[in-house]
């Protein structure tokens, strides 16, 4: 978790220090989605509990939103968010330990909790890529989303669950493809 620390601290640097660097914004994303892969799990060392409602949604990237400036960190952190919870919707079994709590409530239950993780998941990632489509150009975004997904790709295969949610992204990939292909006048 150290580690993860670590490289959250230094993506919030080179975006604190870098505003002149043109690449900056970009590094920025990159390293703090490489982050919030692991990030939310940080909830087992703050005594709140696994999969704590406080980090496994997207309340702190609404924290990071706060300030425009902050907004290449805050699209970082989505983008992770919503691959760790994408492999968090496919526990062993969701009860007891896989399922969300919340503070002063305690857990949610099984069907609440794919709900929930469902919700923010799909809500972090759209709310990543709208934000790095507002602070980068279109070819860098799309650079900075290609280097996300290696790095999505490479988390996804080593994290329990992460298979199922590399086959779903990969899933609706295809079918945004094939939809996009027929929509096209031939």
């Amino acid at each position: 978790m150290l580690t993860v620390l670590f490289i959250l601290v230094l993506a919030m640097g080179v975006s604190a220090f870098g505003a002149r660097w043109p690449w900056a914004a970009a590094m920025t994303a990159v390293l703090a989605a490489w982050a919030m892969t692991r990030l939310p799990d940080l909830d087992l060392m703050l005594g709140l509990g696994h999969r704590s409602g406080l980090t496994h949604s997207v309340f702190p990237v609404g924290v990071a939103c706060a300030r425009r400036r902050w907004w290449p960190l805050a699209a970082g952190l989505a983008l992770g968010l919503g691959l760790h919870l994408s492999a968090d919707m496919f526990p062993n079994a969701m009860r007891g330990y896989a399922t969300i709590k919340l503070p002063g409530l305690g857990s949610i239950g099984a069907d609440a909790s794919y709900l929930w993780l469902a919700v923010n998941a799909a809500a972090a990632l759209l709310l990543g890529a709208w934000l790095l489509g507002r602070v980068l150009p279109p070819k860098a975004a799309l650079a900075v989303l290609g280097a996300i997904a290696l790095l999505g790709i490479a988390y996804l295969l080593a994290t329990d669950g992460g298979w199922w949610a590399l086959a779903m992204f990969g899933g609706a990939g295809w079918l945004a493809l094939r939809g996009r292909r027929a929509a096209q006048p031939g």
